[in-house]
């Protein structure tokens, strides 16, 4: 600790706003685990508190930070602003025809809307076809952080690059399309190509364990299973997984086994339905109440199930919130170790979000203390007019912004 204290002060400049902005975006590149990063927070807060207490005049750096913020914003709103690329010829048509299959979706003309995906679909595969010696992979995620989870595990060396089309969803519609018509088998080789394009799809995956029990295949859901908990990153979808397993299980009549599953979800989400479920079961077995946290884990263990989330997935998160946490970006680390802290309850995990909040904190205070001593300034009338101008011009520019991007949400 005490090395790390000496090396931020020997980069210090004596500038009070600089010195801030430098122990706010100051961690190490080499910062690999949340260990250090936790670390280097603590001697942050150290040097940071040691400034506090120096009573630093230079009160015009809050003003510049300000001014720094402003442009910044007018940045972001003239990038709104910016116009996305002319679509192609071809995307144009693509988008003509998913236009026309929604068409007939809404109408229920099932027939008609099979035929149209069927067009669709090698138009818009054409358009990304993966080849694995481009060193490329073209995927559909449903959010940024998917991707980059899917990026940290399962993509290696090879750089993950955006579908323009969500094909996993196209795919996942395909298939709903042919189970209508009692198609099973075609709409299982339809959620396979979804899971292809996006290897995280949790509709593709939970689709596929509805088909399996259909046919009572229940090996096969269960193989299925573990591959959804595999992909599974939130409390709520690995809960959901143990729901799944006790559903199975009760099918089974094995109570015990589906109790033990219901207590682990009980124990990651709160759920009045699971709470209620398991009053049910401890009705029908009074020694149910009874069961230890060790009897839950072996049931888990005698069972094949995982407990908590993939290794992986955990290892792959805690090094996103590290890169968050280095990139100053703490609101986005500190969403990321909620999500670990809630199923894992390491206490690290805790410590590192609270050592977040106080270095938010320190930051919230410096400014505010130097709001107070900052001494008014005089301003001219014609100051005061070019001002005004300033923010109705921003207020329009933001206005045309939102309009904009509520009109392409509605397309």
């Amino acid at each position: 600790m005490e090395e790390k204290i000496k090396l931020i002060k020997e980069n210090l400049k004596g500038n009070y706003e600089e010195d801030v902005s430098f122990l706010n975006s100051l961690y190490d590149e080499e910062n690999a685990v949340i260990e250090d990063a936790k670390a280097t927070i603590e001697a942050i807060n150290i040097v940071l508190e040691e400034l506090n207490n120096e009573k630093v005049e230079n009160v015009e750096s809050v003003g510049k930070a300000e001014e720094a913020e402003q442009v910044e914003d007018s940045k972001q709103q003239e990038d709104l602003q910016t116009e996305q690329p002319e679509r192609t010829a071809e995307e144009v048509e693509i988008d003509g025809m998913i236009d026309e299959l929604l068409g007939h979706i809404d109408q229920e003309s099932d027939d008609q809307a099979i035929d149209s995906i069927e067009k669709i679909i090698p138009r818009v595969e054409k358009l990304t076809q993966n080849n694995e010696d481009d060193g490329i992979l073209y995927c559909s995620f449903k959010s940024e952080f998917e991707k980059v989870l899917f990026e940290k595990i399962f993509a290696g060396e090879k750089q993950v690059i955006a579908t323009p089309y969500a094909n996993d969803t196209i795919y996942i519609i395909y298939a709903d399309l042919l189970l209508k018509k009692k198609r099973r088998s075609a709409a299982m080789d339809a959620l396979d190509r979804a899971i292809y394009w996006n290897f995280l799809s949790r509709d593709a995956r939970e689709r596929k364990l509805q088909i399996y029990y259909d046919r009572k295949a229940i090996v096969k859901y269960l193989e299925n299973l573990k591959k959804l908990q595999m992909i599974s990153y939130t409390p709520e979808d690995i809960a959901d997984c143990y729901n799944k397993y006790a559903f199975i299980f009760n099918d089974l009549k094995d109570t015990k086994s589906a109790y033990a599953m219901y207590r682990l979800s009980y124990d990651l989400i709160e759920d009045e339905n699971v709470k209620d479920i398991m009053s049910k079961l401890e009705e029908i077995d009074p020694t149910l109440k009874d069961m230890t946290n060790e009897q839950v884990l072996k049931l888990a263990e005698d069972n094949e199930v995982v407990v908590g989330a993939n290794s992986n997935i955990i290892n792959a998160q805690r090094s996103l919130a590290t890169e968050f946490i280095q990139n100053g970006m703490l609101e986005q680390a500190k969403v990321v170790l909620e999500n670990d802290y809630s199923i894992t309850r390491n206490p690290e995990i805790a410590n590192v979000y609270n050592q977040i909040l106080v270095l938010q904190e320190s930051q919230k205070d410096v400014v505010e203390e130097e709001k107070k001593e900052e001494k008014p300034k005089k301003t001219t009338a014609s100051k005061k007019k070019t001002t005004t101008k300033k923010t109705n011009s921003t207020t329009k520019k933001t206005t045309s912004a939102a309009k904009k991007t509520t009109t392409k949400s509605k397309k």
